[in-house]
């Protein structure tokens, strides 16, 4: 369900860098690589899932770190939504953030 609701809006490349889990429940997580992309295309993407999915989930964004922070800074430091309940860097692998996405 949330896979076609974002299909209509999303690329079909920024489509095969998300992993969506829809668990039995009411939970979602949904994974997002954004390897080689830049903090525009990243902060367009996250903004896009948060809109189009429309309720709570977990959204998970693996950037990377050994190549450069810029996408982890503007996560950390310059990214707003009020959806955005929390949002945390991994602290045992930096190259990966947490993001809680409340209703």
């Amino acid at each position: 369900m949330v896979a076609s609701r974002l299909s209509m809006i999303l690329t079909k490349e920024e489509l095969s860098r998300l992993s969506i889990r829809e668990n039995s429940g009411s939970e979602l997580r949904i994974v997002a690589d954004v390897h080689g992309m830049k903090c525009v295309q990243v902060r367009r993407l996250i903004n896009n899932i948060i809109s189009i999915v429309r309720g709570a989930f977990q959204l998970i964004i693996i950037h990377g770190y050994n190549h450069g922070t810029a996408i982890r800074d503007m996560l950390e430091n310059d990214f707003n939504n009020e959806h955005i309940s929390e949002s945390f860097i991994e602290p045992y692998n930096l190259g990966v953030t947490h993001m809680v996405i409340a209703a």
